[in-house]
C-alpha cells in the first residue's frame, strides 16, 4: 500500500512540476516576439495509480493566426503606398518646391514688365523668374527621379529580406522534421515559434498562404500561388532591370532551376506597396513635362509675334527637350528613334508614352500608352517610313535612323524628363518681345472719326508679310475710303490688293480679303476700323519701328496663363484642353486624392489588425493573471503530492519498525 501511496505522490510531483514549469515558462516568455503560451496536459496512469504521461502544447488558433498574417500584410502594403505616395504629394504641394508657384511668379513678372516696356529691369525681372521657374521644374523633376531610385533600393532591400527569412523558414522547417518522435523537450515547441515569427515577418513583407504538413513542417505559398517554402528547399527573389526602361526593375522568383516574373500586383504587402508607390512616380513626371513643354512651347510661339528691343521679331525663349526612343532587349535591327516637340502643337502634347512597334522591316504601328500600358493605335505605317515622322496630333517628330527588323520594338518618353531638360534660349533681356511688330495709324487729315485697330497676329515666320524689320512690299500698308464708302487695301506699291464693301463695317479686313484660314499664314495679322469714315479717309500699315512702349505682345504673353493650353488625359472630348493652373492643380490634387485615400485605408486596415491580433493573442498570448493563479494552484498541488510522499514514508518506516 505505501509503496502505492510513494508511486501516487512521487508521479503527482513531477506532474505538477511539469505544470510549474509550463507556467514559469509562459511568464518568462511574455515579452518574447512571436512567443505562443504553452498548455500542459495530465493524463492519469493507466496502469496504476497516479499521474501517467503529460503534453505540452502550444495554445494556438491557426484560422486567428492565417487572419493575422493577411491583415498584417494588408496594413504593411497600406502604410508603405501611403507613406511613399504622402511623400510624392509633398514635393508637389510644397510652395518652396511648386512648379505652380514659379509659374505664378512668372507671370508676374509679365504683367510688371507690361508696364513698363521699355524699362530694363523689368525684362530683368522677367529673365530672372524665367530662371527661377526653370529651376523649379528641374528640381522637382530630379527629386521625382531622386525618389524613383530610392524606391528601387528599398525594393532590393526588401528582396534580400524576404530572401533571408524564407531560408530561415526553410532551415527551421529541417530542424523540425528531424526532431519529430524525438521526445518532448520544449525544443520543437520554441522552433515553431520562431517559425511562425519569420512567417510573420514575411507577410509584412508579401501576401502569403501557408499549409501545415504532418511532419512539423509549413508550406509557405504567395497568395497567387507560387511557391516560396516547399519540402527541403527555399525559393529566392532577385530585382531585374526593367525592359526597354533599365530602372523600371521587377522581380524574378526561383524555386530549384525554374524561374517566373512576378507581377507587382500579385506581391502584396510593403513591397507590394513600395511598387504600388513607385509607379505613381512616372506619371507625376511625365504630366509635368507635359505641363513645361505646352507652356514654353506657347511662349515661344508668342513671343515669335512680337517686336524686340532691337526692332526685330521675337525669338524662342525657351529651348524644348528631345529624347531618344529605347529599344527593347531583343530587338535584331541596327533602328534607332529621336523624338523631338513640334512647334506650335504643344497644346497637344500628351502625357504619355508611345510604342512604335515594326511588324516587318516596312510595316510598322505607334501606340499610345496610357498609365497601365493599355494601347491606343495613332499611327499605321504600310511603307518604308520615312526619315521623319510628324504626329501633329500627339506634338511630337519622330526621327528614324537604322534599320530595324521585324519584331524590333521602341518605347518612347517624350515628357518622362521634359521639366528637367527645358532651358532657356533667350539671351538677353532685350529680346523679349513685348511690343506688336506692326503699327497701325490713322491719317491726321482723314474727315471720319474712323479708328484702325490690330485684331491680331497670327505669323511672323517666312510666309506670312514681316520680314527683318520691315513689312514685304506685297502686303497690305494701306486702306483708303472710297467714294462708296469701300474699303480699298493697298500694298506697299499702291496697287490695290482687294476691296472689301462697305457694308462688312470694317471688319477683319484680312480674313474679307484672303479668307480666314489664309490670313492667318499671310499676311499673318488682322485688323478692323471702327467708327465712322469719310470718303478719302486712309490709314496706313508698318513695320513697328522704335514703338518699345507698346506692350500688345506682352499682354498676349501673359494673357496666356488664362489659356487653354494643356490637353486634357481624354484628347476625344469636344473640350480637351485646361489652363496651366489647371494642368499643376490636377497634377497636385490627383496625387493628393490618393494619399486621402491610401491614408483612409492604412487607418482601415490598422483596425483590422487590431483586432485580428487581439483575437490572435485572446487564444495565445500570455495572460499574467491567469499564469499568476496557475502558479498558485500548481504550488498547492505540488505541496499536496509533496505530502503524500512524506506520507508514503512515514507509513514505510512505521511498518519496518513494526517487523523489527
Amino acid at each position: 500500500m505505501s509503496t502505492d501511496l510513494l508511486g501516487i505522490g512521487t508521479s503527482g510531483l513531477l506532474g505538477q512540476q511539469r505544470l510549474l514549469w509550463t507556467a514559469g515558462n509562459n511568464i518568462s516568455n511574455i515579452n518574447t516576439e512571436g512567443y505562443s503560451r504553452q498548455q500542459t496536459t495530465l493524463y492519469t496512469n493507466a496502469v496504476n495509480l497516479g499521474v501517467g504521461s503529460s503534453n505540452t502544447t502550444r495554445v494556438l488558433n491557426q484560422f486567428a493566426q492565417g487572419e493575422v498574417w493577411r491583415d498584417t500584410s494588408t496594413h504593411a502594403y497600406n502604410t508603405s503606398y501611403y507613406n511613399d505616395v504622402a511623400y510624392t504629394d509633398k514635393l508637389l504641394s510644397d510652395s518652396a518646391t511648386s512648379a505652380g508657384v514659379g509659374i505664378d511668379n512668372f507671370f508676374k513678372g509679365l504683367h510688371s514688365a507690361n508696364e513698363t516696356p521699355n524699362s530694363q529691369s523689368g525684362r530683368e525681372g522677367v529673365i530672372s523668374n524665367i530662371d527661377s521657374m526653370l529651376n523649379r521644374y528641374s528640381s522637382l523633376n530630379s527629386q521625382l527621379s531622386q525618389q524613383y531610385d530610392t524606391a528601387n533600393a528599398k525594393i532590393g532591400n526588401a528582396v534580400n529580406k524576404i530572401n533571408s527569412l524564407l531560408s530561415n523558414i526553410n532551415d527551421l522547417n529541417t530542424q523540425l522534421i528531424k526532431r519529430q518522435g524525438s521526445g518532448d523537450d520544449g525544443t520543437s515547441l520554441h522552433l515553431m515559434d520562431q517559425r511562425d515569427e519569420q512567417v510573420r515577418q514575411l507577410s509584412e513583407m508579401m501576401d502569403i498562404r501557408t499549409v501545415p504538413q504532418d511532419d512539423g513542417s509549413l508550406l509557405v505559398n504567395m497568395s497567387t500561388g507560387q511557391s516560396l517554402v516547399a519540402r527541403g528547399v527555399a525559393a529566392s527573389m532577385s530585382v531585374v532591370s526593367g525592359d526597354p526602361d533599365a530602372r523600371e526593375t521587377g522581380i524574378k522568383l526561383s524555386l530549384d532551376k525554374a524561374s517566373t516574373s512576378l507581377k507587382q500586383a500579385s506581391l502584396g504587402g510593403s513591397l507590394g506597396g513600395m511598387f504600388a508607390a513607385r509607379d505613381e512616380l512616372a506619371p507625376a513626371k511625365r504630366q509635368l513635362g507635359q505641363l513645361a513643354v505646352a507652356m514654353a512651347d506657347a511662349m515661344n510661339q508668342q513671343n515669335r509675334l512680337g517686336m524686340t528691343l532691337n526692332n526685330e521679331l521675337g525669338g524662342d525663349i525657351f529651348t524644348l527637350p528631345s529624347s531618344d526612343g529605347l529599344p527593347y532587349a531583343d530587338n535584331a535591327g541596327t533602328g534607332a528613334i529621336a523624338v523631338d516637340f513640334i512647334a506650335g502643337e504643344g497644346s497637344n502634347v500628351t502625357g504619355m508614352d508611345y510604342l512604335v512597334s515594326f511588324t516587318t522591316a516596312n510595316d510598322y504601328e505607334i501606340y499610345r500608352l496610357d498609365d497601365e500600358g493599355n494601347k491606343t493605335s495613332v499611327l499605321t505605317g504600310t511603307t518604308t517610313p520615312p526619315a521623319t515622322i510628324d504626329l501633329d496630333d500627339e506634338g511630337i517628330s519622330l526621327s528614324l535612323t537604322g534599320s530595324p527588323a521585324a519584331g524590333d520594338k521602341f518605347l518612347l518618353q517624350p515628357t518622362l524628363n521634359a521639366a528637367g531638360g527645358l532651358s532657356r534660349e533667350l539671351r538677353v533681356a532685350d529680346d523679349l518681345a513685348l511690343a506688336s511688330p506692326l503699327k497701325l495709324t490713322a491719317d491726321s487729315g482723314n474727315y471720319g472719326s474712323g479708328a484702325i485697330s490690330l485684331e491680331s497676329v497670327t505669323n511672323t515666320d517666312s510666309s506670312s508679310a514681316f520680314s527683318s524689320g520691315t513689312l514685304d512690299s506685297a502686303a497690305p500698308q494701306s486702306v483708303v475710303i472710297d467714294d462708296s464708302g469701300n474699303y480699298v487695301v493697298y500694298d506697299g506699291s499702291g496697287t490695290a490688293i482687294g476691296t472689301v464693301a462697305a457694308s462688312a463695317g470694317g471688319q477683319n479686313l484680312m480674313a474679307a480679303i484672303y479668307g480666314s484660314t489664309a490670313a492667318e499664314t499671310y499676311p499673318g495679322f488682322e485688323f478692323s476700323i471702327d467708327g465712322s469714315v469719310s470718303p478719302g479717309d486712309s490709314f496706313t500699315l508698318a513695320f513697328n519701328t522704335d514703338g518699345f512702349s507698346d506692350n500688345y505682345n506682352g499682354l498676349a504673353m501673359a494673357n496666356l496663363q488664362n489659356q487653354d493650353l494643356v490637353r486634357r488625359a481624354d484628347s476625344t472630348s469636344a473640350d480637351n484642353t485646361i489652363t496651366l493652373n489647371e494642368s499643376f492643380t490636377a497634377l497636385v490634387t490627383g496625387v493628393g486624392s490618393k494619399v486621402s485615400q491610401a491614408s483612409t485605408e492604412m487607418t482601415a486596415s490598422e483596425a483590422k489588425l487590431t483586432q485580428s491580433q487581439n483575437w490572435y493573442d485572446s487564444v495565445s498570448g500570455v495572460n499574467l493573471d491567469e499564469e499568476a493563479s496557475n502558479l498558485i494552484k500548481y504550488q498547492q498541488a505540488y505541496s499536496a503530492a509533496a505530502q503524500i510522499v512524506n506520507v508514503a514514508k512515514s507509513t514505510f518506516d512505521t511498518l519496518l519498525s513494526a517487523v523489527s
